[in-house]
């Protein structure tokens, strides 16, 4: 649960003027009198008093000596009334129709329940909070640099997923992962790594997940789950945060052992074999493109090499009892095992998914 950050946003602020002639008043000062001890012109300190025009730093000064308070006061006064005059101009540019339409486009009810956006019926309150989260300063603004940021999508697959929730799954990641303290990217530690990590593959819990995490950082790349939004459909994403640190993100979408594990061993593809300028969005779906393919043939080999696994299937042996037994010769899961043969279709998908483990992350 996220934490929104406390603001004081007052609802009124005072002219300054109003602050001066309220002094002037409480001192019995004229300001016929206070205008010729500043050295400042009957009209500047009517318009001033007035609210119709504010003071310099210079004329801070002037009022500090004329009436000992502290020019920073003066200043500070002058600031917080323009702040807010500029707080209430962006309040009611949000309050607008296209703001209506631009603020559900995103997966507001989700956000709001992972306490990331405020419980407000105020359009204001509610576009204010969500450009808060995406760090952006208006609505446009974050057109623009999603716009940028798409280029570098790469969607395996045919999605029908909103954009908008899409880049905000990407954003909790990147939030997440800001977390991590991380090593710089090490090809050869992280290729040591994933074989290190293919071990945990037999264990049936989420126990293992830490271990994961921390194998990851060591090799320079952050690894972080976040639960899937409505209508994204992502598995998993590869992507680099700079030059020298990549992240993984899982969405536990299938939550499945044999489908967390390929999802994540495939995404480790992306990061060592391709560009560190595309971003990787997949789900487990048929894609010809080169990039999958081979992400796909990395994850399949590590997994289960391909030379063992022809020779398993020759047999088509396909009852419990040889499946594990194959499973434990090679070392991963059967489960594992059972996701292969089906995705080949070797196997039906109704049979043996009782070898399969549906893993839970605390």
């Amino acid at each position: 649960m996220a934490e929104l950050v406390n603001q004081f946003n007052p609802d009124y602020a005072i002219h300054p003027g109003e602050y001066l002639e309220e002094v002037l008043e409480s001192r019995g000062i004229k300001k016929r009198d206070f205008a010729e001890r500043s050295g400042l012109s009957v009209k500047a300190i009517s318009q001033i008093v007035q609210g119709k025009s504010v003071y310099s730093p210079e004329v801070a000064l002037k009022f500090e000596k004329t009436l000992d308070v502290h020019a920073e006061i003066w200043i500070g006064l002058v600031e917080t009334y323009q702040l807010f005059q500029e707080r209430e101009k962006n309040r009611k540019s949000l309050e607008t129709e296209k703001t209506r339409k631009w603020v559900t486009r995103f997966p507001t009810a989700e956000l709001r329940r992972m306490g990331y956006l405020p419980e407000t019926k105020k359009l204001s309150e509610l576009a204010d909070g969500l450009l808060r989260f995406l760090g952006v300063a208006s609505p446009e603004a974050w057109d623009d640099f999603n716009a940028m940021q798409a280029v570098s999508y790469r969607k395996s697959g045919k999605f029908n997923e909103s954009p908008e929730a899409t880049s905000v799954w990407l954003h909790l990641a990147k939030r997440a992962a800001e977390k991590i303290n991380a090593a710089t990217f090490d090809k050869q530690k992280f290729e040591a790594n994933l074989k290190e990590i293919r071990q945990l593959t037999i264990q049936e819990s989420g126990d293992f997940f830490p271990r994961m995490v921390g194998l990851c950082a060591e090799a320079g790349v952050k690894l972080v789950v976040v639960p899937e939004l409505k209508e994204t459909h992502i598995s998993g994403a590869a992507l680099w945060l700079n030059q020298h640190q990549a992240m993984i993100a899982l969405s536990l979408r299938y939550k499945t052992n044999d489908h967390f594990w390929f999802t994540f061993f495939h995404e480790a593809a992306h990061i060592l074999l391709h560009g560190k300028k595309s971003i990787f969005l997949d789900k487990r779906e048929s894609d010809n493109s080169k990039e999958e393919t081979e992400a796909n043939q990395y994850a399949g080999e590590l997994l289960i090499p391909e030379k063992r696994y022809r020779e398993f299937a020759e047999f088509r042996a396909f009852d419990a009892a040889s499946i594990k037994g194959f499973a434990r010769s090679i070392g991963v899961h059967p489960g594992i095992v059972v996701g292969r043969l089906q995705h080949d279709g070797l196997l039906a998908h109704k049979f043996q998914n009782g070898l399969k483990v549906q893993l839970t992350f605390s």
